[in-house]
């Protein structure tokens, strides 16, 4: 051990001088008889306020360094007829101690940034145990709950029922003694009840003695939606090529064929005929009015709308339709709502085939909610019906053409809808619950 005893005292001079020193420190620096300013060097000014402590009855312990080398020191004062006659002094290198104190220091750095603090849920569980035995911050975020409450649980519980098994099937695999690197994904059921989309690599490790599993989650919600928005986008593209060709192949010939039957109908024949095939022309040409909107851009001037009279005429177009359907319009504006900048014709084709829906979605009678009201720079205009809802596997398919959940719906005017408001600027958004209802929101921005 590289230590040292010595004692100091103070001289006629004032001086604090070494009068004993015993150890290998002291025969490296041979201090006996050396005064404690000139031992001290640059050190002086910082400690010889401590010696003098000492010097005063007070127990004393400090570090110093010396030469790159690192020394812990303590001062005693010796009493001797109630007055301190010298001090003994302790002094031993610590300077291995220290680099394992900073290496240790630097470990745990590394592990609270890469571990602690990374944007990646981090955890550890046992093979042989349910639950978990560690999780980072960032997992326990994700979730909604607090680290010392996902410690409590099971992995299983994280994820919506109906992927529970898979992830049992996991741990059934690893207590088999299966050990392969593990990469999949699962929905994740969260403590507020949101769901999200999380990817896991996982591989089995040793923890404490025992072989363990450490994984890592990420969630990918935001990425699975904007590539579920990069598909639809493509399929609008190919939908609106197709539409081009088809829509102009057939109108002109249709415009013709819709001519002659009401030339037909006002000089007699089978009136019940006519009425059938004026109203199948009628929805080809509403179906291809439909798809030469998704087919090319409209020349459309957008100018400042009000939403309350906008809204008001849609509400007293579809009334008749909501009173054969026993249905009841109720409506709640917030006051001073601000103008909105839109081609005020789409808009409304918009609306109405929101509202529309929602009255067909209660064959036998209910209510329609509609309520606007403004969210920092956003206009929020909602339809809330009292139907039978949408399955939650169904309402991703929402906006795709040719997907509808009316029996004679072509689901373009749904998608045509999207494809409007996100012209100007704006989402649509659904939240449905099976036999409860369904709420289409529509945001639109504040100019």
């Amino acid at each position: 051990m590289h230590n040292q005893i010595f004692k100091y005292s103070r001289n006629e001079e004032g001086h604090f001088v070494v009068t004993l020193s015993v150890g290998k420190i002291a025969r490296e620096f041979g201090l006996e008889g050396e005064r404690i300013e000139d031992i001290l060097l640059e050190d002086a000014a910082r400690l010889m306020p401590l010696f003098e402590k000492a010097y005063s009855g007070q127990v004393v312990d400090y570090e110093s360094q010396r030469d790159g080398r690192v020394f812990h020191t303590i001062l005693s004062p010796v009493h001797i007829d109630g007055i301190v006659r010298e001090v003994i002094g302790s002094c031993m290198e610590i300077t291995e101690r220290k680099q394992i104190e900073q290496q240790l220091l630097e470990a745990q750095e590394l592990y609270s940034s890469l571990v602690e603090d990374t944007l990646i849920g981090v955890y550890i569980a046992f093979v042989e145990q349910e639950g978990f035995v560690y999780v980072n911050p960032r997992l326990a975020d994700m979730f909604g709950y607090t680290q010392e409450e996902m410690v409590t649980m099971t992995a299983a519980e994280l994820a919506v029922p109906e992927g529970r098994d898979t992830i049992i099937e996991h741990q059934r695999l690893r207590l088999e003694g299966d050990r392969r690197n593990l990469h999949y994904p699962f929905r994740g059921l969260c403590k507020d009840g949101r769901v999200i989309d999380v990817e896991v690599l996982q591989k089995t490790s040793m923890y404490k003695g025992k072989p363990a599993v450490i994984g890592i989650l990420q969630d990918v919600t935001e990425r699975k939606q904007a590539e579920e928005m990069v598909r639809k986008s493509e399929l609008l593209s190919v939908v609106g090529q197709m539409a081009a060709g088809v829509a102009h192949e057939i109108r002109n010939p249709l415009t013709s064929l819709k001519g002659f039957v009401q030339l037909l109908q006002t000089h007699g024949g089978k009136q019940e005929y006519f009425s059938i095939m004026l109203s199948e022309l009628n929805r080809i040409e509403f179906i291809i009015s439909e798809f030469l909107v998704l087919a090319k851009p409209q020349a459309v001037v957008h100018r400042l709308c009000e939403i309350k009279p906008l809204l008001d005429h849609i509400i007293a177009l579809a009334k008749t339709h909501a009173i054969m359907k026993n249905v009841q319009i109720i409506t709640q504006y917030e006051p001073n709502l601000p103008c909105i900048n839109a081609e005020e014709n789409q808009i409304k084709q918009v609306f109405l085939n929101l509202l529309k829906n929602a009255i067909e979605a209660m064959p036998n009678g209910g209510e329609v909610r509609v309520t606007v009201r403004r969210e920092q720079q956003t206009i929020v205009i909602s339809f809330r019906d009292e139907g039978c809802g949408i399955p939650e596997d169904r309402l991703a398919k929402l906006g795709e053409p040719f997907y509808t959940t009316k029996e004679t719906g072509t689901g373009l005017g749904l998608m045509v809808s999207f494809k409007i408001i996100s012209h100007h600027g704006g989402t649509i958004s659904v939240d449905s619950k099976v036999g409860v209802g369904t709420t289409f929101e529509v945001r639109l921005p504040v100019p």
